[in-house]
């Protein structure tokens, strides 16, 4: 017996399938009707529908027409006329055209391979279309490639190492060594081909790498005697010691050699310097010094401060009582703290150290000349125990302006130069590890350290130092 559906459960019926999409999920889901029904009553529901029409695929139009739309837009004429002529099928296009170019000009007009081939821009296409077609010819190029490509990375390794030589700007010489270290497995012609070098420039070259070093020997001093210094040695200071030995060189030549074997000198850094000022706790000195830093005599005129070093794991300050005359460091007292005990133990150091009769004469005659030393306003020259030693000790104190380091410059320019020498450059792991090696460069500096104010000599020497007589201070 044939089955009656009513149009709403065949309405249901569409939708659901509709819905989920599948004949079977729908007969499951409702229970009717049998296959090739619903199929009719889907096919049937189909009728009078509009049909579907296919997106046409977007047209690409050149750049040259996009400018040439903007042109007679700005001509004044009508935009379907111009997108009728150009064959443009959305006219609104124009309007997207003309707003891009207002904004960026032609450019913006165009796409990024109209952009690459406005500038000239080859892209791998073009380049492999431009790539010969005989394959033995290919192999030429690809030989030839790869010799140059060798030497660009020894040429590169020669510039990491020595920063005087200037990529693209060899010289004879050091295209001569990447011909011998490439010459093994690389033709020979070829590597002369990619280094610009001709064979017979070549050969003689390589004659003059083979001859034996003329400052082979010097060399090996050289750097024996920056070495012994903690590379703390320039070029003046080797040549000086140099001289001292009895080595006859010129100091050029010394610069030269230095600079070839790339032996270290190390130069100073900026560094935040240590400020030991705590307001006017006391009245301050006159400026007996006047940045005047130089003495006749030794013991006539010291200078102090105090700087901080900085390790892994702490710091270390360093006092120094520095004399003008030949700069021997007079006492020096370190401490993991920047306070009063350590500036009072080096002042007692200090005038410890001081000939019997110079402290006889700085303490009982008043007309002796006198020992001045000069500080910067830090608080620990102006402490109640610095004022009674000096002035139990006979000494006369000075002080700079606040804040005025150029007043305190020579003692300034000790801890530049001892940073330099022995700090900078280097890994400190441990404080008590950089307290020895402040012992010993202090140690180094009194009695090895040549002094070129002093002419090559040491500050040890100033017993054998010409003196004038002694003089009375003017009443």
């Amino acid at each position: 017996m044939r089955v009656v559906y009513s149009a709403e459960q065949k309405r249901v019926a569409v939708a659901t399938f509709r819905r989920l999409g599948s004949y079977v999920k729908t007969i499951r889901k409702l229970g009717y009707p049998s296959r090739h029904v619903l199929h009719d009553w889907v096919h049937q529901s189909r009728r009078g529908r509009k049909p579907v029409v296919k997106r046409q695929p977007a047209r690409h139009y050149p750049w040259t027409v996009k400018l040439s739309a903007v042109e007679r837009m700005n001509a004044g004429q009508s935009v379907k006329d111009i997108a009728g002529d150009l064959g443009i099928v959305n006219h609104m296009l124009l309007y997207k055209w003309m707003r891009l170019w207002n904004q960026e000009g032609e450019r913006a007009l165009m796409t990024r391979r109209e952009k690459r081939e406005a500038d000239g821009l080859a892209t791998r296409a073009q380049l492999e279309k431009s790539l010969p077609d005989d394959p033995d010819e290919l192999r030429r190029l690809a030989a030839r490639l790869l010799v140059e490509k060798h030497v660009l990375e020894h040429e590169l390794d020669l510039v990491k190492k020595d920063g005087g030589v200037i990529p693209g700007q060899l010289s004879n010489l050091n295209k001569t060594r990447i011909i011998d270290r490439l010459r093994a497995r690389l033709p020979f012609v070829m590597l002369l081909e990619a280094c610009a070098i001709s064979a017979s420039s070549y050969h003689y070259c390589r004659g003059v790498l083979e001859r034996p070093d003329k400052y082979g020997e010097l060399a090996g001093r050289i750097e024996k005697i920056a070495g012994d210094s903690g590379f703390t040695y320039g070029s003046a200071r080797v040549w000086l010691k140099l001289k001292r030995l009895g080595v006859t060189v010129s100091e050029k030549v010394v610069r030269r050699l230095m600079k070839e074997h790339q032996i270290p000198v190390y130069y100073a850094h900026r560094k935040r310097r240590y400020s030991s000022y705590e307001g006017e706790t006391s009245p301050a000195p006159d400026d007996h010094v006047k940045r005047n830093f130089h003495a006749d005599e030794p013991d006539r005129l010291w200078l102090t401060d105090v700087s901080e070093f900085a390790a892994s794991d702490a710091k270390v300050y360093l006092s120094p009582m520095i004399d003008c005359c030949d700069g021997k460091v007079v006492a020096w007292q370190t401490s993991r703290r920047p306070d009063k005990v350590m500036t009072q133990s080096m002042l007692e150091a200090a005038i410890a150290s001081l000939p019997t009769e110079r402290h006889d004469a700085l303490r009982d005659d008043k007309e002796a000349i006198p020992l001045i030393i000069h500080s910067d306003r830090g608080g620990h020259y102006r402490s109640a125990e610095w004022i009674e030693t000096t002035k139990a000790a006979g000494i006369t104190r000075s002080m700079g302006k606040k804040g005025c380091s150029p007043d305190n410059a020579a003692c300034e320019g000790f801890f530049g130069r001892m940073k330099t020498e022995m700090f900078y450059g280097h890994t400190w792991t441990s404080a008590a590890q950089l307290e020895t090696a402040i012992n010993d460069y202090l140690i180094f500096y009194n009695t090895e350290r040549l002094k070129t104010s002093l002419g090559g000599t040491i500050q040890e020497n100033r017993d054998k130092m010409e003196k004038p007589e002694p003089s009375r201070k003017q009443s």
